[in-house]
């Protein structure tokens, strides 16, 4: 085959790690609460992202700025949000980040009583 002049390659050739592999394999287990909209911050120097790994390095860079929600990390990187979800994790144990999590909506209705209301609506 002669592949001169023709582009037998993509331009963009998406994620070349599968998503988990940043995380070796870790997912959902010994984590911050940390929900979509939970705000990071970085509490350490921009210097210190030099020693760590590219993802960590590049979500410690990317909170110098500003507070950034996990979902806004996560487009940045283009991971999945379970992915994102443990490497910050990972760099809130090391002191690199802080975080604030939302409070709980005011009014949210009880799981509980809902369903005891559901059951007794279906035992009519």
């Amino acid at each position: 085959m002669n592949y001169e002049g023709d582009s037998w390659f993509d331009d963009d050739p998406g994620p070349l790690v599968r998503p988990f592999a940043v995380t070796r394999g870790r997912a959902g287990k010994d984590l911050h609460n940390l929900d979509i909209i939970t705000l990071v911050v970085a509490v350490r120097p921009e210097s210190e992202v030099a020693a760590l790994d590219r993802e960590y390095g590049e979500i410690l860079r990317m909170c110098q700025r500003r507070p950034l929600s996990i979902a806004e990390i996560a487009a940045e990187l283009n991971l999945l949000l379970a992915a994102v979800k443990v490497l910050v994790s990972d760099l809130i144990d090391s002191g690199h980040l802080i975080f604030r999590s939302p409070p709980p909506a005011a009014g949210r209705p009880d799981i509980k009583l809902l369903q005891a209301v559901l059951d007794g609506v279906r035992k009519l």
